[in-house]
C-alpha cells in the first residue's frame, strides 16, 4: 500500500530520518532520507539553515525548486514532488544512486552514461526549465542501471512566453551551460570521451561571461561565511 506522504508533519517527517544526506546550515538545508511502512523519500528542509537566511530566503528557494519540480512532473530524469509540509520544505520521491564523481558500487559504461545525460538535459530543456547548476557535480547521479538523475534545482531558470525575449535569450544561454556541464563531467570520470564538438562554459559566456561567474562565486563564497556559524 502506498503511503499517503500528505499526511505527515515535518516534524513528524523527521522522525522519520533514516540517513542525513546534507547537514543543513549556514545558507544549506537538512537533505534527508525518510523511511515509513518500508517506502523511501528525501525531505529537503531549508528551516535548518542558519534562522535568518531560512526566514527570509528559505521559503523562495523552496517555493522557486517545487515550480520546477511540478513543471518537470513527467520527466523521468527528476525526482516527483511529493508534498509541502512547510512553506521551507518539500518532499520528493527516492531514486537510490551514487553522486557521479564519488561511485563505489556503480560502473556505468560511460558513452552510453553521457548519450542519456544528454537526452535526460535536453528533455528538461523541451519541459521549460534550465538547471543552471549542473556543473556541480554533487547534482547528478547515477542509479544502478546506469541511468542519470538530476537533483537541486533551486537555480533553475524556467522558459518564459514567446514574446519574452530577453528570456528566452537567457533561457538559451543557461541550457547551453547545462550542456556544458557534460564536457566539465567528462573531465573528471572519462576524459577520452571529450570531443571537439564537445561545449565549454567559456566558449558561451566570453571573457565579461566569465568575471560575472567568478564574481558570484565569490558572492556565494561569502554568504556561505556569513550565514555559518
Amino acid at each position: 500500500m502506498s503511503v499517503n506522504w500528505s499526511q505527515y508533519s515535518l516534524e513528524q517527517l523527521r522522525a522519520h530520518a533514516t540517513q542525513t544526506f546534507r547537514e543543513g546550515g549556514g545558507s544549506r538545508p537538512d537533505v534527508l532520507l525518510i523511511e515509513i511502512d518500508g517506502q523511501k523519500a528525501v525531505l529537503k528542509d531549508q528551516s535548518a539553515a542558519d534562522k535568518m537566511f531560512a526566514l527570509l530566503v528559505g521559503p523562495v528557494l523552496n517555493w522557486r525548486e517545487c515550480k520546477a519540480l511540478k513543471k518537470l512532473s513527467n520527466v523521468s530524469c527528476v525526482p516527483n514532488l511529493l508534498g509541502k509540509p512547510t512553506s521551507r520544505s518539500f518532499l520528493m520521491t527516492y531514486h537510490q544512486s551514487e553522486q557521479i564523481t564519488k561511485l563505489e558500487h556503480y560502473h556505468p559504461e560511460w558513452p552510453e552514461f553521457f548519450e542519456k545525460l544528454r537526452a535526460a538535459i535536453d528533455e528538461i530543456h523541451r519541459a521549460g526549465v534550465a538547471h543552471n547548476d549542473l556543473r556541480n557535480p554533487t547534482n547528478t547521479l547515477v542509479t544502478a542501471n546506469g541511468e542519470p538523475i538530476l537533483v537541486d534545482l533551486v537555480a533553475c531558470f524556467c522558459r518564459g512566453q514567446a514574446w519574452n525575449l530577453p528570456n528566452r535569450w537567457m533561457f538559451n544561454k543557461f541550457s547551453q551551460v547545462d550542456l556544458s556541464a557534460i564536457t566539465k563531467i567528462k573531465g573528471k570520470v572519462a576524459k577520452e570521451l571529450i570531443t571537439d564538438t564537445d561545449i565549454v562554459a567559456e566558449d558561451i559566456a566570453g571573457r565579461p561571461g566569465m568575471a560575472l561567474k567568478g564574481l558570484g562565486q565569490l558572492i556565494r563564497r561569502v554568504s556561505r561565511r556569513l550565514f555559518t556559524k
